[in-house]
Order: C-alpha cells, then structure tokens, then sequence
C-alpha cells in the first residue's frame, strides 16, 4: 500500500455533536457523493452511532446502496434522495424506503399514486433545484401527497447578516404555514453546515454537510470544526541532485543549489490538486516540506534537504497540519471539490483518531 485516507471516528462524530448542539431542531448528515469521497456506508455508521437518524443523499442508486449498508444495524434510519424521483426509480424508492426530495409538478405526479411520503423543495433563492413559490404553493395543500418535510437552502449561509437569508425567509414561511394546515407534523428543513452554527432558522431539520468533514463552513471565519481526514503517501525514493537539475515533467522547477528530494506516492488521480505544483507542501517526519516541480498522476517531488527521510516513511499530504482547506486555497477551489476529488484507489481506513 502506497497511500491511505485515514478518518477519525472521534473527529467526524464531534463535528456531528458540535452541529447538533448549535442547531435548533434536529441534523441530518449529507453523505452524498460517497460521503464527500470518505466513504459513505462508514461514515453514515459511525454517525449513526453518534445519534444522527435521517440521511441525504443525490440520487436513487446512492440511497438503494445506503440503505442496504444500514438497514441490519440502522432500521429505523431515514434516507431522503434530494434528486427527486425519475418514473425508472419509483421502484428503487418504494423498495428501499427512501423519501424523495420533490423538485416539479411532474415529479409529484409520478409520485403521488405510491401514496408514500415525501418531501417538497421549494427555491426561495439559488436558482438551482426545487418549485418556484407560487407553484409550490398548490402542493403545500394538497393533502393527497404526504409531504413531511419542506425544503429550501440558504445562498449565503455563511454571512448569517445578510439580507438574502430574510427575504429567504419570507418566502418559505407562508408555504409551512400553509403546508401545516394540511400536513400538521410537516417539519421544515433550510440550513447547511454554516446555518446551523450560526443560528439561522427557525427550521427543525439541517442538514450537515462540510462541517462534518472538517472543512471549514465559513469564508472569512477561523474553522471550528476537527480534522476528519487525513491523506497519506509513503516516500518512493529519496535522491540527491546537484545545482541546475530540472524536477519533473516540464522542468517547471530547476534546483539552485545542491538538494535532496522525495518522491511520493500520490498524485492527481489520488485527488492532489495540480494547482499544488510548485506551491504545495507536505508534512513529513515533523517537518513541512515543499512541492517542488509539476504534480503527476501517481507521484509528486518533495524538498526534504532539511529533513531525515528515508524510503517508505509515510507524508502527510493533507490532515491535521495541511488542512484541507489550505489545500482548497492553493488549488483556488473549495474543500468539497478536494475531498470529493479523493481517488478510488486511496485506502479508507477508519480508526479513532487520526494519526
């Protein structure tokens, strides 16, 4: 084994308790997208056992394999599709009771002879998925489709002062009230990770998504959240090079003087970011050390002059002291699109802490 993703337990279940205890009503985690690239069936059960009871996922083939992991151990585990529901996956829905997140009238329609329950989302602001408010306004009291949940989503949930969330807000309220006459025990669900820890709502559902993982909800605020995950990559080979010697494809780094240099095992298709060409760095045997030259597909070079490494030490690519948010920054993206990026060959290793 030549890399690994290490996941803290203890970490992934204290950002859970952190959200909950900030939210106003109940969290459910998103473990869309294979658990933002951890892995979805371990981390819904370790935050099953952390408390958490209602799960989101994109589609109807993530929500069968979700709960087919989770139905021995977490029955009673709701799962709710926010794809909605297509007329090849009513079946999927039924037999795996999974709720869908209702985006059209036409999905309604398919929907509404099953007699199951369902969500609404409802678009009071991102342009994105779910009913304008005045067409949502004829489902909200119908009473034909269970509907137990209303659905919208902040657009800037990070700047809990800005008036966007307000006029949010004003538009989802009137459709709960009216959802309630029809539908009593409907719950409304609005926040994501930075919502919940600002204190935006009211609403009774959030839904966790980055904060769980550990990236950082907020833009302009310190993380509150733990280190979730770590990537590490064992040292290939260690070299010596003269002054004036090209590194890597391209020659892009030429040393200036006499150094030692590190090839490690991870690369793009691990999920590091080619952006870090150049201007990443690693943590290694305690130290940070700079990647020199262009990141390839298996393997990028590292500075480690001033370090004793050796062939097979492992490097912390990115963890506890390479965050994955100073990853995102360098790489000019966001922590979702690195830990989703993860590569399918990386080892998922749970353990309790992180290394």
């Amino acid at each position: 084994m030549s890399n690994r993703l290490i996941v803290s337990r203890s970490a992934l279940a204290a950002n859970y308790r952190l959200l909950q205890a900030n939210a106003q009503g109940e969290v459910a985690a998103v473990v869309k997208a294979d658990g933002y690239g951890l892995g979805a069936t371990a981390v819904s059960h370790c935050l099953a056992e952390a408390g958490c009871r209602e799960f989101f996922v994109a589609t109807a083939a993530e929500g069968s394999a979700l709960r087919n992991d989770l139905v021995a151990a977490h029955p009673d585990a709701v799962i709710y599709v926010l794809e909605g529901v297509w007329t090849e996956t009513v079946e999927a829905l039924r037999s795996h009771n999974l709720v869908p997140v209702l985006n059209t009238a036409l999905q309604c329609a398919a929907w509404v002879t099953t007699g199951l329950p369902a969500a609404l989302h409802v678009d009071t602001g991102m342009q994105r998925l779910g009913m304008a408010p005045a067409e949502a306004l004829q489902f909200v009291s119908d009473p034909t489709i269970p509907i137990t949940l209303l659905v919208s989503h902040f657009a800037r949930a990070d700047e809990p002062e800005d008036e966007s969330i307000a006029a949010q807000m004003s538009l989802i309220q009137p459709l709960y009230q009216a959802l309630r006459e029809a539908q009593p025990d409907a719950r409304l669900s609005l926040s994501n990770s930075a919502a919940l820890l600002s204190g935006v709502g009211p609403e009774h559902l959030g839904r966790a998504g980055i904060g769980l993982y550990g990236g950082n909800p907020f833009a302009e605020r310190e993380n509150p959240m733990s280190q979730v995950a770590c990537l590490e990559a064992r040292v290939l080979q260690v070299r010596d090079i003269e002054s004036g010697v090209a590194v890597g494809y391209g020659g892009s780094f030429v040393s200036e003087k006499p150094m030692r240099l590190a090839t490690v095992a991870a690369g793009y298709a691990d999920g590091v970011p080619r952006l870090l060409s150049d201007r990443g760095r690693v943590f290694v045997a305690g130290q940070y050390c700079s990647i020199v030259g262009r990141v390839s597909m298996d393997m990028i070079h590292v500075d480690v002059t001033d370090v004793e490494v050796q062939e097979g030490d492992w490097a912390e690519v990115l963890g506890q002291h390479v965050t994955v948010d100073e990853v995102a920054e360098l790489a000019q993206t966001l922590a979702y699109e690195i830990l989703t990026g993860l590569g399918p060959r990386v080892t998922r290793e749970f353990r309790a802490t992180l290394p």
